[in-house]
């Protein structure tokens, strides 16, 4: 059986070919399944990466412009002003609660008496009042006059050539020079092209700033206003580029190096503790 088996398989090969020069269309279609297959591969991972992509802003669920009208924000705490005549009415004693200064939650939302958690993340102070005398009237069956403040840090990020890297809390009314001068830069910086980037999902803007001529002639007009999540950039110059990159060069050697010293100076203290040398630094 096996040898018959044997002989029928070059036939059906040949048959398969025959068909394939027949009907060409046949083969296209194999090629496309057979491309099918092979991406199908990798789709399945691509296809949950795209899911977790956004479209547009910087990727965070609360937005907003804080300079110009504050919002609560991830790293805010918010506290809430009541009138002391609504704490008098019956069943809104426990709305002194609101005025303690309260985190937001890791799920967005703020604990709000007799109600429980409601989310609160993005929405400014107005919003957040309204929100909150929204469901409180439907428990309390009077309006509560109330104030909401949001207190916290907002930050822009320095990257670069800059003394100061990473998150950098923000300031009222902060612009490009208090910025730099909040960043500080190192003598390697290039502060003929410092960059203000805007990060956004679709379109994000970068600016390219001369700063030292700003600082030498007063000529403010690229002296931009920093929002929340800017991120600027001081590049180093090309001397300084060129030192970064010995310095990225030598940095195994020297840690080489400092690995070897420091297990020569270890070696060295327990010879003298126990006995194995002699030799004394300091004579009497």
């Amino acid at each position: 059986m096996e040898h018959q088996l044997c002989k029928a398989n070059p036939i059906v090969i040949n048959d398969f070919n025959s068909s394939l020069r027949r009907h060409p269309g046949r083969l296209s279609c194999l090629l496309l399944l057979l491309l099918a297959t092979l991406t199908s591969c990798g789709g399945f991972e691509d296809k949950r990466i795209r899911e977790l992509r956004h479209e547009k802003g910087f990727g965070s669920r609360a937005n907003g412009d804080a300079t110009r009208e504050n919002y609560l924000g991830g790293f805010d705490v918010v506290s809430f002003i009541v009138p002391p005549s609504v704490l008098l009415q019956p069943g809104a004693e426990q709305l002194a609660l609101l005025a303690t200064p309260q985190p937001v939650a890791i799920d967005g939302t703020i604990f709000v008496p007799l109600i429980g958690p409601v989310y609160a993340l993005g929405k400014t102070e107005a919003e957040l009042a309204a929100l909150v005398r929204t469901q409180l009237r439907l428990v309390l069956q009077f309006d509560v006059d109330l104030q909401a403040r949001v207190l916290g840090t907002k930050f822009f990020y320095a990257i670069g050539e800059a003394q100061l890297k990473g998150p950098i809390p923000m300031q009222a009314d902060m612009t490009l020079i208090d910025a730099v001068f909040r960043a500080g830069w190192t003598p390697l910086a290039n502060l003929g092209r410092v960059c203000l980037i805007r990060p956004d999902a679709e379109h994000p803007l970068i600016i390219d700033v001369n700063m030292r001529e700003m600082l030498t002639t007063g000529f403010t007009a690229s002296n931009y206003q920093i929002r929340e999540r800017d991120i600027l950039y001081i590049p180093p110059t090309f001397l300084g580029l060129v030192a970064r990159l010995f310095q990225r060069l030598l940095e195994p050697v020297a840690l080489a190096v400092q690995t070897m010293m420091g297990a020569a100076q270890a070696t060295f203290a327990y010879d003298v503790l126990t006995g194995k040398s002699d030799r004394l630094f300091f004579r009497f």
